[in-house]
């Protein structure tokens, strides 16, 4: 079917449904063109095209990590996003304005944990900083062996995990 072309406007569009339809099961496209519809292959992707879907996979993925929880030294499922850590900061530095000693966090389960004191607060807030942290350097590890790929096999067998 590839090369099979229809011109405009098409007369036999039971044809081109099963065009449309042999398409969809062998993976290639009909392509619209000014005077007609093509059947055509998909272009392979290049090398450099592959890099840059693997490093935006790498990017979403540890967006996805650092956005969900690791378990605290407490036992509660903590996100570490920079956001996370900011708010939990922001909580420490208003109740020591306020002269409070105790604060609440709130778990990646929207789980609220009440009478947590200050410094049981700042070291959670160190552990999301930790995780974070390893997250980060894993990244920039898999982001170097990705621009170091030389070739489609080395590139496929780079596997995006996380240690947290």
């Amino acid at each position: 079917m590839i090369g099979t072309v229809f011109r405009k406007p098409v007369d036999d569009w039971e044809a081109y449904a099963q065009a449309a339809e042999w398409c969809n099961k062998h993976g290639v496209r009909i392509v619209e063109y000014e005077d007609c519809y093509k059947v055509e292959a998909v272009p392979e992707k290049t090398f450099n095209e592959l890099k840059t879907l693997k490093l935006s996979e790498l990017e979403n993925s540890f967006d996805t990590r650092v956005s969900g929880p690791f378990v605290c030294s407490k036992g509660w499922p903590m996100q570490f996003n920079r956001s996370d850590t900011l708010a939990v900061e922001g909580a420490i530095q208003l109740l020591k304005a306020t002269g409070q000693i105790t604060g609440y966090l709130t778990d990646a389960n929207d789980e609220t944990h009440y009478d947590v004191p200050i410094e049981t607060m700042g070291a959670i807030k160190m552990e999301m900083l930790a995780a974070y942290v390893q997250c980060h350097a894993r990244k920039q590890k898999l982001r170097a062996a990705i621009n170091a790929a030389q070739t489609e096999e080395e590139l496929n067998a780079i596997e995006i995990t996380w240690p947290v």
